[in-house]
């Protein structure tokens, strides 16, 4: 979610009057707990009280209750608030009930054991891709986790994989909802040539990605399906051009990234081939 929102961007007024199961309160503490950002990971009071829209007495009065519940930290040095260990706590529960992370997580040991690169796996959530699952290589790790976060479908490889297994009449109105922004010179921001790459991500059963969403990085990504056939996720290997070289390895990794994909797919119940 964006940082800069008010309360009533968030959750409507008039939803809360016209559904009488909706409880102000907690909808406020929860709107609170979405101020947060990467950017913006340590706020004041008068910081909430701005972005929502709400009085200061009325931010302070659910910010010494989150505190005391342990979902928010209040730095008394400061006065600043960051997020709390129980938000913490409940993301790992989340994580460790998630059946594609998982599956996942063993073939994408193996993956950065194997050929020294990053692998991730995301699903669709609203108008990007939501990263599940990720594990660094060792030749260049981060210094910051991937869980959680979220990138755009249109200049990623597993947003291309999740854009192409749309429906395409859900796919287009997905796309009319985006704007195709450039992040560097090599995004693709013509809609008649996004949706030819999306055909050819059909075709050939993999996407790629170069320099698209940041200069110098890459990836190449294929699509995971569940027990019914339809694509659930993607799963991705990535790194800096020196590291993965597309496209002169497309074809291997291709390869290794496709049987790895129908292997995690299996067990997710999904049969290729049905009597």
């Amino acid at each position: 979610m964006n940082a800069s929102y008010s309360y009533e961007g968030w959750i409507p007024m008039k939803t809360e009057q016209a559904n009488p199961m909706i409880t102000q309160s907690v909808t406020r503490a929860l709107a609170i707990l979405s101020c947060f950002s990467d950017e913006q990971p340590e706020l004041r009071v008068i910081d909430f009280s701005k972005k929502l829209n709400l009085t200061q007495s009325n931010v302070s009065r659910l910010l010494a209750t989150m505190v005391s519940l342990g979902y928010v930290e209040k730095d008394e040095f400061s006065g600043f608030y960051r997020l709390g260990h129980q938000i913490i706590t409940l993301g790992g529960i989340a994580l460790n009930n998630s059946e594609i992370r998982k599956l996942a997580l063993p073939e994408l040991f193996d993956l950065e054991r194997r050929l020294g690169l990053g692998a991730n796996v995301a699903v669709l959530k609203a108008q990007s891709m939501f990263y599940l699952a990720h594990v660094d290589s060792h030749r260049s790790p981060r210094m910051y986790t991937l869980l959680g976060r979220s990138n755009p479908l249109y200049n990623t490889g597993i947003g291309k994989v999740l854009l192409a297994h749309l429906g395409r009449e859900e796919a287009a109105a997905l796309l009319d909802r985006i704007e195709l922004t450039a992040y560097t010179d090599r995004t693709i921001t013509d809609l008649a040539a996004l949706q030819e790459e999306l055909e050819q991500v059909r075709s050939s059963g993999y996407a790629m990605e170069l320099e698209e969403l940041a200069l110098g990085r890459a990836c190449i990504a294929a699509p995971l399906r569940g027990r019914s056939g339809k694509v659930v996720a993607g799963i991705s290997l990535s790194g800096p051009l020196s590291d993965i070289r597309l496209p002169e390895r497309e074809r291997e990794l291709a390869g290794v990234l496709i049987e790895v994909a129908d292997r995690i797919s299996t067990k997710m119940g999904y049969v290729t081939a049905r009597m």
